[in-house]
Order: structure tokens, then C-alpha cells, then sequence
């Protein structure tokens, strides 16, 4: 059963600083970090979703 995706919510934040601050430097451990805690999120929220639905 397909899902779709009816609203999506994307935030950014604009700074007219041209370098980047030490404060938003990332690492490469650090991003992969956030990229896995997202995926893991998400797919959580699709799985209980499903769940929902097929409870009904």
C-alpha cells in the first residue's frame, strides 16, 4: 500500500555571515550521526503510520 506524503515542513535559517561560525561547523561523524538519528525517526513515524492503519 503506497503512502503519500500530504504536508512536508522544511525550517532553514539565513544568516548574512559569510563565513560559518565554530558554532555550525559540523564534523563528518557528526553529520552521519544526524543523518542516521533522521532515518530512524522517520521510518519509525512510517511504521507506526502503517500500524494505525492496518489496526483500523
Amino acid at each position: 500500500m503506497p503512502i503519500e506524503i500530504k504536508e512536508l515542513l522544511i525550517k532553514a535559517t539565513i544568516s548574512t555571515d559569510t563565513a560559518p561560525s565554530a558554532d555550525t561547523t559540523l564534523s563528518q561523524e557528526e553529520i552521519n550521526r544526524l543523518k542516521k538519528e533522521i532515518t530512524k525517526e522517520v521510518t519509525d513515524k512510517v511504521l507506526r503510520t502503517l500500524q494505525q492503519k492496518n489496526e483500523r
